[in-house]
């Protein structure tokens, strides 16, 4: 074999390692991390600060590419150290952009919205733009009442949900709470926002919210699909 076609099999070997590491690293993120999956958290970011809502499996995607990439800047020698230069890929992000957990969803009226809320570390506060939210004449004006009732498709009682408000332009995560029970009310903010519904062995459901629709019954439809996977090919 040539010295050319014996480079180009060692190149395409560090890669496929690269990548692979890329991929394990990406899938247990995704599995075991859930709500705080570095994956999702980059996927929100690119919607709120440069308003490119696309899926969280695209955000995958270039991690891997980038995992392979790494291993050619950092000169791997073995397959070995290309594999664990890969893996190191959502380690190397996650130092970039901290996660943040979103706040809880106001369960009582909001009074007052004049403040600024700032992710810490500079890096974030550059990816992460601040919300800032000014104060109107009545609470009412901010925020208004929103009952939720939740039933499934297959008459099985929902004992656990997790309710989520998304932005509507972005797709960033505003707020997020855990629930023990079917019926959750909260209040929402005076903008366009969606309501998501995650329970585990059911499909995710969304609802757009509006002021003049106070009350939403959500059905939930079964499905052997886990959270996890719907997540990443949902924007």
């Amino acid at each position: 074999m040539s010295p050319e076609l014996e480079n180009a099999k060692k190149s395409m070997c560090l890669g496929l390692s690269a990548g692979t590491g890329g991929l394990l690293a990406i899938m247990s993120d995704i599995a075991q991390k859930q709500d705080a999956s570095a994956v999702e958290h980059l996927q929100s970011a690119l919607g709120g600060v440069l308003g490119i809502r696309t899926y969280p499996v695209v955000v995958a995607i270039v991690l891997i590419a980038m995992s392979v990439v790494l291993s050619f800047i950092f000169s791997a020698q073995s397959n070995k150290n290309a594999f664990y230069v890969g893996a190191s890929i959502l380690a190397i992000m996650m130092t970039a952009v901290p996660y943040s957990p979103p706040p809880s969803i106001n369960t009582s009226p909001i009074a007052d919205l004049t403040h600024t809320r700032l992710a810490p570390g500079l890096w974030n506060r550059l990816m992460i733009p601040p919300q800032v939210l000014a104060q109107s004449g009545s609470t009412s004006e901010q925020s208004y009442p929103v009952s939720v009732h939740l039933q499934t498709d297959n008459k099985k009682d929902v004992t656990a949900a997790i309710f989520s408000l998304v932005d509507a332009n972005s797709g960033q995560v505003l707020a997020r709470s855990r629930v023990q029970s079917a019926d959750f009310t909260f209040y929402a903010q005076n903008r366009p926002s969606t309501l998501r519904v995650q329970v585990d062995g059911y499909a995710i459901a969304e609802r757009p919210l509006n002021s003049s629709v106070r009350t939403l019954s959500i059905q939930l439809t079964s499905s052997n699909v886990p959270l996890a996977l719907q997540r990443i090919f949902r924007r």
